[in-house]
């Protein structure tokens, strides 16, 4: 589900929160060692052994009547009995939108008369802007009884935020009494374990109750590229497109030759045109960061990738590489592509169509509809090599300090909206969705499980996706839809037009666990990385004053990005990776 608008997590935004820690650091002491209900006490120092503590609550009798896939793996509908009730009022922190109120909304209403438990929300503003009363709260020791700040970039903490905050004291390692009171976690861990794992710091706690939300199409999705269907079959194009280089490269040809006024291939500066051109030389990674064996690489300097920046210069020499894809902006991508009379470029990435076409259901001849997805083509050893996320899908869920009032009984809470009943009706809004009858077809073509009454979601009906909740893949591809309605079966189809491309498990990397020094040396590094690569990248594919072909030129782009404190931060992300729990 997308959220109203909301600013990415900064790198300003990380070192603050991080440095917000340091301030509050000796009067946390105090309470590493208290005990609370449950258990579990606060802080790293608990010796508690995840998995070795018998559960209090069990799950739910299974609800008749819901049919599932064949295969499904994921959350039964069940019937929940109350376990609170209302005599404590719990303070949560949440989020602010516009047309939105935590506390009259539908799906608070719908939680509370669910499970008795009364919470007085406090919102503060996504993104940035939120961050001031966020790390004040944590200085002051002012801390509520949770926090469901949603994922990094809606502002939410991160990994090492949390880590960092559950090492001094502040939020508490959450094992015991997930292991005693989460019965739907606990059954998600049996099926997902890799979500448990990536969720546990390097001290071998899990400071935070983590959701899921597995997507498909999103493995796949920083690599892949569409075409305008009206010049696609103007120009004959076969299939699903080119097979190698130079096929793309003659289909680019053809495309300028017969649509002079048309870029044949450009995107826009955030994400320019290299996608499937990297793609046909080398794995280029997740955040261009891939395994090989034990050791970490840094793909822009393998001399595979300036095989890459050699084809794009050709390209680019020949005008079928707009160099616009480097400069302009978003919103000037969007209008070129939907230009009165049709899109004026034929070939652009995005992860979706809605990353340069306006998505309108309502409209049966919309452009976005008129993209369709082209498959990666091959290069020079006969492969191509798409980054395929491996990622378990886990994103911050619920955060409980240690001075929450009871503990316990939030992490019940938080496991409650886990169920499959509560995820939909926190995604869609309460009675705004139904179970599937036999023989409709979810996302993935298998039989759907719930649909959607009428497609629409009220103003302040339901949550964005910041607590706990449980969309794993075969939930998310559950819903009862079609093209008419939805963008997600073209996604999955194009998912599965990625697949047999991808790289292997082996080479992926997530991004671990820092350390607060780690994560401020980090995030310096990184963004004086980036702009070093940004712009060799644009001048060696644009030949501004530099050509892939030279070597002294290549050189001196590998220099610069290492000046920029490659080395450093390639050894911060080894030992950070090191110290995972495995």
């Amino acid at each position: 589900m997308l959220p109203f608008s909301a600013n990415p997590v900064s790198r300003r935004t990380l070192l603050a929160g991080l440095g917000a820690a340091a301030v509050v650091g000796v009067a946390a002491c105090g309470s590493s060692s208290s005990t609370t209900s449950g258990g579990a006490s606060g802080g790293g120092a608990s010796g508690y052994k995840p998995g070795t503590a018998q559960l209090k609550v069990q799950l739910g009798k299974e609800i008749s009547g819901v049919i599932y896939p064949d295969g499904y793996v994921g959350p039964k509908a069940r019937e929940y009995a109350k376990f609170g009730d209302g005599t404590t009022e719990f303070r949560v922190v949440g989020r602010s939108y516009p047309k939105f109120d935590l506390q009259t909304n539908a799906f608070s209403k719908y939680l509370e008369e669910h499970t008795g438990v009364k919470v007085k929300y406090e919102q503060v503003p996504p993104g940035d802007d939120g961050q001031p009363k966020l790390n004040a709260m944590i200085s002051s020791g002012d801390l509520p009884d949770a926090f469901m700040t949603g994922p990094t970039w809606m502002g939410g903490f991160t990994r090492s935020q949390i880590f960092a905050y559950g090492q001094q004291g502040l939020f508490m390692p959450l094992d015991e009494l997930v292991d005693q009171y989460a019965p739907e976690m606990l059954d998600m861990f049996k099926q997902y374990p890799d979500v448990r794992k990536v969720m546990t710091a390097p001290d071998g706690h899990m400071y935070m109750l983590p959701a899921v939300n597995q997507c498909y199409h999103c493995r796949s999705s920083d690599q892949r590229t569409w075409i305008y269907s009206p010049i696609a079959d103007k120009i004959g194009m076969k299939g699903d497109g080119p097979d190698t280089t130079d096929e793309f490269e003659a289909m680019l040809k053809e495309i300028k030759a017969q649509f002079p006024n048309v870029a044949p291939l450009s995107s826009e500066a955030k994400t320019p045109p290299m996608q499937l051109i990297e793609a046909a030389f080398l794995n280029v990674g997740t955040n261009r960061i891939r395994r090989d064996g034990s050791k970490l690489v840094y793909t822009p300097t393998d001399d595979n990738y300036r095989k890459a920046l050699v084809f794009a210069n050709k390209l680019a020499k020949e005008g079928l590489l707009d160099k616009l894809g480097f400069t302009q902006n978003a919103d000037a991508l969007k209008r070129r592509c939907m230009a009165e009379g049709g899109s004026q470029i034929a070939v652009v990435p995005g992860g979706s169509q809605g990353s340069f076409a306006d998505v309108v259901y309502t409209d049966p001849n919309a452009r976005y509809r008129q993209f369709k997805p082209i498959k990666p083509f091959k290069g020079p050893d006969g492969k191509a090599y798409v980054p395929w996320s491996f990622d378990p899908g886990a994103v911050v869920g619920l955060i409980i300090p240690t001075k929450s009032k009871n503990p316990q009984m939030m992490v019940q809470w938080g496991d409650f909206q886990m169920g499959i009943v509560s995820t939909l009706d926190m995604r869609w809004g309460p009675d705004r969705w139904e179970w599937a009858s036999q023989g409709e077809k979810g996302i993935d073509g298998r039989q759907a499980i719930y649909r959607v009454k009428d497609g629409t979601t009220p103003d302040n009906t339901n949550w964005w996706e910041w607590s706990t909740y449980n969309l794993v893949m075969d939930v998310r591809h559950g819903e009862k839809t079609s093209d008419a309605v939805s963008i997600e079966p073209s996604l999955y189809r194009a998912g599965k037009m990625y697949e047999p491309f991808a790289a292997p498990e082996s080479a992926f990397f997530l991004e671990p666990f820092f350390t607060a020094e780690q994560a401020a040396q980090v995030g310096e590094l990184r963004t004086n990385i980036d702009n070093a690569f940004k712009q060799g990248q644009a001048n060696m594919v644009l030949g501004n004053g530099m050509d892939p072909n030279n070597d002294a030129d290549w050189q001196t782009f590998v220099k610069n990005i290492t000046n920029a404190g490659l080395n450093q931060y390639m050894d911060i992300l080894a030992k950070a990776d090191a110290a995972q729990v495995k």
